[in-house]
């Protein structure tokens, strides 16, 4: 197992430096885990619990399938034993058939009747990465016949920190970028990296280090080496005038917008 955690971490560590948009970059992180849980297929969901709106990122299924599930995730999301488990707070990784209370219960559930109809596949593994009663958001793997076993639990706890941390940061940058990209654009011309940016925008929050840590899902150590490495590109030596030379700049929005 510690392969692939290490691994995954390396893949979490290049994203960070590399991301240039709002959107968790998916197909990494499938390759990774989907051989090591022999998964069939997997997908990245977001559901607006209240509406059942269901954004998706899918490997090893057609178009078709992905608009039957993403119909079904609105219609059925209550009746998902994952999902619900989710929207309740409750971020453990874990089997669909472990959380609907056993192999009978998982059985007679409709969600399982949608998955197998749909997919072909019936037993299914979470990943959750956000929860709570305003969105649910994670991976999902999916196979036929065995359920996952108590070592793909360990290895989905064991990496489930560090795609939360960069969940988080997906939407730290999401909240940043303008519809014209120009605050993206302005910031690679400066030389700041993603992480640099994130930690920018905490800064401008006011946050501490350990805050911005606790946020970005790293160390406090870290974030102080990125804050120097910042000042340094941005000409600047402390907290306020970096967040100000970042709005002269067009990096961060000035006062009032």
């Amino acid at each position: 197992m510690e392969p692939a955690v290490r691994e995954l971490t390396d893949l979490v560590v290049g994203l960070l430096d590399g991301m240039v948009g709002p959107r968790l970059p998916a197909d990494p992180v499938f390759a990774v885990l989907c051989p090591r849980l022999e998964a069939a297929a997997a997908a990245l969901q977001y559901t607006a619990w209240r509406t059942g709106a269901t954004e998706l990122a899918t490997t090893g299924l057609g178009p078709a399938q992905l608009r039957d599930l993403v119909d079904a995730t609105r219609r059925l999301r209550s009746e998902h034993p994952l999902l619900a488990a989710a929207a309740a707070g409750d971020l453990t990784p874990a089997t669909a058939e472990q959380t609907a209370g056993g192999r009978q219960r998982w059985r007679r559930s409709p969600a399982r009747g949608v998955l197998e109809d749909v997919c072909g596949w019936d037993q299914v593994v979470s990943l959750p990465l956000r929860g709570g009663p305003a969105e649910v958001g994670g991976f999902a793997f999916g196979r036929p016949g065995r359920d996952f076993t108590a070592a793909d639990l360990e290895l989905l706890s064991a990496v489930q920190p560090v795609l939360q941390a960069l969940d988080r940061h997906v939407r730290l940058l999401a909240r940043w970028q303008d519809p014209a990209g120009q605050a993206r654009d302005r910031a690679r011309e400066v030389g700041l990296t993603s992480r640099e940016t994130a930690v920018l925008l905490c800064l401008a929050d006011g946050l501490t280090a350990g805050a911005t840590a606790r946020r970005l899902g790293c160390s406090a150590r870290t974030v102080t080496t990125h804050t120097a490495r910042l000042y340094r590109k941005l000409g600047v030596h402390d907290r306020l005038t970096a967040v100000l030379e970042a709005q002269r700049r067009g990096i961060l929005p000035g006062p009032g917008r």
